[in-house]
């Protein structure tokens, strides 16, 4: 498992992300500012935890649509219990999306079942809980703990501790998937899930780790956004499972499964946050967003297919010279 390739197009995007930050700097009057590198920051780290949630299950051949309603309910219950213990409410949201996540994870495992009619079924179902959860009004953070919103968007230099907490996490799973016997072996089943199985790989629990960590990463994005706000609707994240997928594909990780990495899912998310604050800044009409990022993803496929491409036919030339010399 050593060998795999895990990582493709990561200096293409990194070049983008440098001409596209110095172009913004010089088109847009105040875009080169700490108080915009912080705000894009802090969004890249609620951004890359939903992306790299997504990441998770893409890597093993899956996909998880239900982390957007995953992370509202998991809000809720946060600010529900906040009353007695914030901390408290915290690790049960998080427990009960684990539990749900291995859950989803357990029964493709077993049945087979296709990944996204599964999790639409349950994006519909959580959402339906979530308005069943806060009817009338949105769940409050209370009054004593406003402080911990304070706390979150307080700046650490240019960069708030909401975006810090957010990479770092991201980068920590970046780590366990890189260097652990699971992480790995999360690789080997979206590679070859027939193969991996072959070699002693379970590939169920494989699954529910996949899911389990998506579920937790979405929850945790979920929470962090609704503290930092106050409050938690059933309404409120609909736009978390856009941004995830978009920053998980313009990040380079495939459909298929087998590849992809955290840090590139980072720069996906950095991507998105420069188009969308360049938006906001410059006074552009919301739908030139959505132009602006569907271009970059069809250019960053364009670009996968492209190295994939070209990776293969150097492969089958080595080959060839290999075998014409033996």
């Amino acid at each position: 498992m050593s060998g795999l390739k895990m990582d493709t197009g990561f200096h293409g995007r990194i070049a983008i992300c440098i001409v596209l930050a110095v172009g913004l700097c010089l088109i847009i009057p105040g875009f080169a500012s700490v108080a915009t590198a912080s705000s894009v920051v802090e969004n890249v780290g609620l951004i890359a935890l939903v992306g790299a949630g997504i990441m998770l299950t893409m890597v093993v051949g899956q996909l998880d649509l239900s982390i957007a309603s995953v992370a509202a309910v998991a809000a809720i219950i946060a600010l529900k219990i906040a009353g007695v213990s914030l901390l408290l409410g915290i690790v049960v949201a998080l427990g009960v999306a684990a539990i749900y996540g291995a859950g989803i994870g357990y029964i493709i495992g077993r049945t087979g079942i296709n990944s996204m009619v599964l999790t639409v079924c349950t994006l519909i179902g959580l959402r339906g809980l979530a308005l069943v959860m806060a009817p009338q009004r949105p769940a409050i953070l209370p009054g004593d703990l406003f402080w911990v919103s304070d706390a979150l968007v307080a700046r650490i230099g240019p960069v708030t501790v909401l975006g810090l907490i957010g990479i770092f996490v991201v980068i920590i799973v970046g780590v366990l998937m890189r260097y652990t016997t699971t992480g790995l072996s999360m690789y080997a089943v979206g590679g070859h899930a027939e193969r991996a199985r072959g070699s002693g790989v379970n590939t169920t629990r494989i699954y529910m780790v996949a899911f389990a960590g998506s579920a937790l990463l979405g929850a945790l994005a979920g929470i962090l956004a609704a503290v930092r706000s106050g409050s938690a609707s059933g309404l409120g994240f609909e736009s978390f499972l856009l941004a995830g997928i978009t920053a998980a594909v313009v990040g380079g990780v495939p459909l298929e499964g087998g590849r992809g990495t955290v840090v590139n899912v980072l720069i996906g998310a950095l991507i998105i946050r420069l188009v969308s604050t360049a938006v906001s800044l410059g006074g552009i009409a919301g739908s030139f967003e959505s132009i602006v990022i569907g271009g970059i993803l069809l250019a960053m496929l364009l670009l996968d297919y492209w190295l994939r491409k070209r990776g293969g036919s150097r492969s089958g030339i080595r080959g060839t010279i290999k075998q014409t010399a033996s």
